[in-house]
């Protein structure tokens, strides 16, 4: 938890609060996964965690500065239209 509290602290994560799912409810969760590491994107159902290394889940890599310059743009355009996420 120390690690985490110092990431959340000193970079300027936010995020937007979702209604848990339910039958009948309004689905306004958000659910994109993207990864950008200098010229590199790495896209797909794949969860970035433990759990996604035991499903059958995909993962796509692309080279490209063009389109890793392209998605950073989208991530802070979108980032920027919500709260500043709580420090756990």
């Amino acid at each position: 938890m120390p690690a985490i509290k110092r990431v959340f602290s000193m970079a300027p994560f936010t995020g937007k609060n979702s209604l848990p799912y339910g039958q009948g409810d309004v689905h306004d969760f958000m659910h994109a996964k993207v990864v950008v590491a200098d010229d590199y994107i790495f896209t797909g159902s794949y969860n970035l965690s433990h759990s996604g290394e035991e499903n059958a889940e995909n993962v796509l890599e692309v080279e490209d500065a063009s389109l890793a310059d392209e998605l950073t743009a989208f991530v802070d355009h979108i980032r920027v239209l919500y709260p500043a996420a709580p420090i756990p």
